[in-house]
């Protein structure tokens, strides 16, 4: 890496992997090498080609092996992130890392289907899983960025701005995160994915409330910290007539409201669930003792469409989870630098150029997969967990 070029390689293909790829287009101030692409997908060299990477390949390890690549970008299954972190920082490379940083996958001696594993063993071992994380980071020295793309959303930011110069004390956080199911068959099984909704979709408010949390309790000198984690699981859609919803969970759940109650008395409300037709739902709003703060990451008013029918635009996708392209319809506009995917690859590129910390780092990744996993087991007790 020499002072203003960074080589990636990108890992993964799917849905974040798009919208990293996306992201790279924007940035400025830094020249951006992005030599490899890795993936599984039959697709794959179309992808290189659309998105400008040098070169494809199936086999991770040549990434590893390659002495050009300074940063490995990681968007594959959950069930793959913490060994590909750890096999990447080895190498001598840096590693921005999709959510959630880890899970419970399973271990040999456990009864299927893992979803029916003790949360008290799950989370346990997810805190072991990321102390080892946390040790090769300090061993190697490399650095890592938490791609969660919520805290960099532009709405997001401008709102903590403006809760920081206003000096308001936060009251209650409340959100919603939701679609009408993924179309990725390890979504079903605990052992590929970690979890249902609450890994998948709910950790994202998760992160964002975390993260303005203790923003505003630092700016005002109080020391942060999470006193308590209420939380409800369930699997919905194995009792109502499917239609329109892609949820067909095997042991992970669909549907998830988490509480958290932080040192200073106020909450955080969250729900997440496959459970929602017509349109993807991201919704975070902060109320204050002063202010109010409500942003919206997938739904917009830039541009609204209508079509009589869809010739032309069967493929297109400008509305995510809607059922048709025919209709009146919110259109998604830069959905990359809407929904925060530019904002990270951005940050994560000046840090290792500058030596700064990102916005979104280990700290947060750490506790958002710590906070899930206490999560799942307030669930599973039916009990508050008091930390």
């Amino acid at each position: 890496m020499n002072n203003k070029t960074i080589c990636v390689a990108l890992v993964g293909i799917g849905w974040a992997g798009r919208m990293h790829a996306r992201a790279y287009n924007h940035v400025y101030g830094i020249d951006v090498r992005r030599k490899t692409v890795c993936g599984l997908e039959e697709n794959l060299s179309e992808f290189a080609q659309q998105f400008r990477f040098e070169s494809c390949t199936r086999d991770f390890g040549e990434i590893l092996r390659d002495p050009e690549v300074d940063l490995i970008d990681i968007t594959t299954p959950p069930f793959l992130h913490a060994d590909m972190i750890v096999k990447a920082m080895r190498a001598g490379k840096d590693v921005i890392c999709e959510k959630p940083l880890t899970g419970y996958f399973g271990m040999p001696d456990d009864k299927k289907p893992v979803g029916n594993v003790s949360k008290e063993k799950m989370l346990r071992e997810v805190r072991k899983t990321i102390d080892e994380l946390e040790a090769v980071m300090n061993v190697t020295g490399r650095r890592f960025f938490y791609a969660e793309n919520w805290i960099y959303a532009p709405a997001f930011i401008r709102a903590c701005e403006l809760m920081r110069s206003k000096g308001t004390t936060l009251v209650q956080m409340d959100s919603i995160a939701g679609h009408k199911g993924s179309p990725a068959s390890y979504v079903k099984y605990w052992e590929q994915s970690g979890g249902g909704t609450l890994a998948r979709n709910l950790i994202h408010p998760l992160s964002a409330a975390i993260y303005a949390k203790r923003l505003e309790m630092e700016s005002r000198g109080l020391e942060y910290g999470v006193k308590s984690v209420a939380c409800d699981c369930s699997q919905v859609m194995k009792h109502i007539e499917n239609r329109y919803i892609e949820a067909d969970p095997v042991d992970t759940e669909d549907w998830a409201h988490v509480v958290l109650t932080f040192r200073d008395g106020s909450k955080a409300t969250l729900t997440s669930g496959d459970t929602f037709v017509g349109e993807s739902v991201t919704t975070f709003d902060m109320y204050g003792n002063d202010a109010v703060f409500k942003c919206r990451f997938s739904q917009a008013d830039l541009l609204d469409v209508y079509f009589s029918d869809d010739k032309g635009i069967e493929d297109e996708h400008f509305v995510e989870k809607n059922d048709s392209n025919i209709g009146h319809h919110r259109a998604i506009v830069s959905e990359e630098i809407i929904r925060g995917y530019y904002g990270e690859i951005q940050d994560f590129l000046e840090c290792m150029l500058e030596g700064r910390e990102p916005l979104s780092g280990f700290q947060i990744a750490r506790e958002a997969a710590e906070l899930t996993q206490i999560a799942y087991l307030a669930a599973e007790q039916n009990r508050t967990v008091v930390l």
